[in-house]
């Protein structure tokens, strides 16, 4: 463990970060996402600057999750959780929409590997890969139909935002359940009050169209 220029942390030097300060500047989860990204196998620089990184970062899914948040509001959009374990209901899927919950089953079976093989690096790869393509795929090509009210478009988003959640608890406990309670426990019946009491999200294989991923 380095400081964030690579120089060992000592206090004499003053560059060492107390652990209390750490989590009261950077948060826990940007912590833990600074270790989880990490090859152990190399030093880690870690610091404030870092840190911010993370935030940066992880603020794409903040602001995906309030883009929802905000048009399903307006919509008065009520979601199903039976939606997370097939094609939703009732909806005309759009080849995008397709391309997406295909995109969803990509990123839990990769995750469930990752964790299976005790290599938080590759989970932590694919949750940014995967919002990275939620956002400026996704949402950005769909911005009309949000505009619209379609509902075919506010549910895929929703089932995208709820299995990333699920996919990234283990890593970051207290922002996935924060997201969690405003996309989930508010206003979906039937939904497990915390994603930590969630489980697993089940890979469904009729999903998967690897001629559009």
């Amino acid at each position: 463990l380095l400081d964030e220029h690579g120089r060992e942390m000592h206090r004499s030097w003053g560059n060492a970060i107390p652990a209390d300060e750490a989590f009261e500047r950077m948060g826990a989860d940007a912590m833990r996402w600074q270790f989880c990204e990490q090859n152990p196998a190399q030093n880690l620089r870690f610091g404030y600057g870092p840190a911010s990184e993370v935030k940066r970062r992880l603020l794409t899914l903040w602001h995906s999750s309030s883009f929802f948040v905000d048009y399903a509001n307006v919509e008065g959009f009520r979601p199903r959780w039976d939606d997370l374990a097939s094609m939703p209901e009732g909806v005309e899927p759009r080849p995008l929409d397709r391309w997406l919950l295909a995109r969803v089953q990509r990123l839990i079976g990769r995750c469930e590997e990752g964790y299976e093989q005790f290599w938080t690096p590759k989970v932590a790869r694919e949750v940014e890969s995967f919002v990275d393509d939620l956002s400026n795929w996704y949402i950005r090509r769909s911005r009309p139909r949000f505009w619209a009210g379609d509902e075919t478009a506010l549910r895929t988003l929703w089932v995208a935002l709820v299995q990333v959640l699920r996919v990234m608890a283990p890593l970051l406990p207290f922002l996935s359940d924060h997201l969690w309670r405003n996309l989930v426990k508010e206003g979906c019946e039937g939904a497990p009050d915390s994603v930590h009491l969630a489980g697993w999200p089940e890979q469904v294989d009729d999903l998967v169209d690897e001629r559009l991923l």
